[in-house]
């Protein structure tokens, strides 16, 4: 299964037509998409599947109960790369799920989202990962509870309807992405980490299936946390690549894609790999040195030049259209990425200062630590007057918020669990977002949760700055370190020479050509927004942004971020504006 939604009735009223044909309708973009349907009179589902796991991820008894799947939950029974079949996971958690269970949940390492009804119980449940990778997004009033693996389906829906929540888009604006269940619209929620939102002859609950504040640390020795944190990094890739003989991967100029392909290679996987840097940076040379070094199949497209963060997906997507590369792997929609790698093995966004802040329970301090590194920042000028602030303290409210859930017995250990259920498993949602257009999926071997769980077992102190992950990086093949890698500002240095006159990614585009293009570009996309009828009046001053956009143009002062975010609220405006 690839997209899922659905509606069921709250109250005993007949599901309107107008709403199951808008559902179907909006489910996908693809012209040939076949659009499964499962209904009653109460109830309206619908899937789309572009079958990348070659298994179609969902069940129907003959009784009319149902259960849907995206993603892969890949259940463990022990400690090793041990697998099943999709489709034989999905039964075993069906049949525990009916029977009022939920020990196969506990047992599921992958990235999913589930779907379960029983219609003679008239009970609904939606059912999120671990980490809650895999979106699942709901909407209800008073009579009916929709459902969706992509909000766009839902922003789609005339039956749903959208109020902005500003404090969401301003999470997005300053975090990249909305904190909690939060989401865009004040009306719609998003499934957080392993939750569980039931609807029951009407009335809706939530529950969790696991908490990651329960696993027990164990005393180890250093040695021995390597080991088994290695030992969990290998199985967590043996157990996706599944009988896979060759397969498709980023390869970046980082360590995450470079480790995700070295183990692919180790297992004798034939991998095929993408870097789409630009000539001229580290991750351009690294990423192709690399592919070289280790003997991939490799291709090197850079992306166009003023386009900062480009669509990956999309790009690769059209690489695997215009050759052969797709023909040559034995699942071409699977791809591997190496997604979270830095914030939950390198400990990104942490430092020594927010560990001590929150061991001697300081968690307002801590806050401000963090937003003080991440320049969480609304501008005052952009927007009205006594938003700014208003809307910045809600942020760190929605922080704090998370940070008082968790309860590990390093207090250090709750902050980097408000990362891990917030930071970059929000961020991948733009992945399946549009995966309808792209129709790639991920393998994400840094979001499997038996590694994440030895991982949380590290004393912190040795995984800050990327310490731990340097260590690591010794079990590794050779080959891991034979080529320079890029590493975040402040953190452990690459012991290897750096080939000099290489811009570092996150600076490549700032000046000359490509520099002055992309002036031009925010210059027009300025210009755009300030002649849009439905501008967020109430919320920008159209005045300062234009001046901004101006100063911009002129190269007197980088405003890039002002238009950005300008540009992040008027599109939430909009779809609320129409709706």
């Amino acid at each position: 299964m690839t997209l899922i939604a659905g509606i069921v009735s709250r109250r005993n009223r007949p599901i309107p037509s107008s709403a199951s044909d808008n559902l179907r309708q909006s489910i996908s973009r693809h012209l040939d998409d076949q659009v499964a349907v499962f209904k009653d009179e109460f109830s309206y589902f619908v899937k789309v599947d572009i079958e990348a796991f070659g298994e179609p991820g969902f069940l129907v008894e003959p009784n009319g109960t149902l259960s849907l799947l995206t993603g892969e939950p890949l259940l463990v029974r022990d400690d090793e790369a041990s697998w099943h079949g999709r489709q034989q996971d999905l039964k075993l958690i069906h049949e525990d799920y009916v029977h009022g269970g939920s020990g196969q949940l506990h047992q599921a390492v992958g990235t999913f989202s589930m779907v379960n009804y029983q219609p003679a119980a008239r009970a609904l449940s939606l059912i999120a990962d671990k980490v809650g990778v895999r979106p699942l997004y709901y909407w209800a009033d008073e009579d009916y509870f929709v459902f969706a693996s992509a909000l766009r389906i839902l922003e789609g829906l005339p039956l749903v309807s959208k109020e902005m929540d500003v404090v969401a888009v301003s999470e997005i604006v300053t975090l990249g992405a909305p904190l909690r269940g939060r989401t865009p619209y004040s009306t719609i929620s998003a499934l957080k980490s392993a939750e569980i939102i039931q609807v029951i002859h009407g009335e809706i609950s939530s529950r969790y299936y696991w908490r990651w504040d329960e696993i027990q640390t164990p005393t180890t020795s250093e040695q021995e946390d390597l080991r088994r944190v290695y030992s969990r990094f290998l199985n967590s890739v043996t157990r996706r690549i599944r009988d896979d003989q060759s397969t498709v991967a980023y390869l970046s100029g980082g360590l995450d894609s470079r480790c995700v392909t070295a183990a692919l290679v180790d297992r004798r996987v034939r991998v095929l790999t993408f870097n789409f840097a630009r000539p001229g940076t580290q991750d351009y040379f690294f990423g192709n040195s690399f592919a070289q070094q280790i003997g991939t199949i490799h291709q090197s497209i850079p992306k166009d030049a003023g386009d900062y963060l480009p669509d990956y997906s999309l790009m690769l997507a059209r690489a695997l259209g215009t050759n052969h590369s797709r023909e040559n792997a034995t699942r071409p929609s699977l791809v591997w990425s190496g997604e979270g790698g830095s914030v939950l093995l390198g400990h990104v966004h942490m430092n020594q200062a927010i560990v001590d802040f929150m061991r001697a329970d300081k968690r307002d301090q801590a806050i401000e630590e963090f937003c003080r590194c991440e320049s969480v920042h609304l501008s005052s000028k952009l927007l009205r007057p006594k938003i700014s602030g208003t809307l910045l303290d809600a942020i760190k409210e929605d922080i704090r918020s998370e940070l008082k859930e968790t309860h590990s017995v390093d207090p250090a250990r709750n902050f980097y669990l408000f990362l891990l259920r917030n930071d970059q498993r929000r961020k991948l949602a733009s992945q399946f977002e549009n995966i309808d257009v792209h129709r790639l999926e991920f393998q994400l071997p840094f979001f499997d949760s038996e590694f994440l769980a030895a991982i949380y077992s590290v004393p912190i102190e040795r995984c800050l700055y990327h310490r731990f992950y340097t260590e690591l990086l010794a079990l590794f093949p050779r080959v891991v370190t034979s080529v320079p890698w890029q590493v975040y500002p402040g953190h452990e240095p690459c012991p290897l020479p750096i080939p000099a006159g290489l811009t570092y990614q996150w600076s490549g585009d700032r000046g000359g050509k490509t520099g002055g293009l992309k002036r031009r570009l925010i210059k027009k996309e300025a210009a755009k927004l300030l002649r849009a009828r439905d501008f967020p009046h109430k919320i920008i001053s159209k005045r300062n942004l234009r001046l901004a956009a101006w100063i911009h143009s002129m190269g007197w002062r980088d405003y890039e971020h002002v238009v950005k975010a300008a540009n992040i609220y008027h599109t939430y405006w909009r779809v609320c504006s129409t709706s």
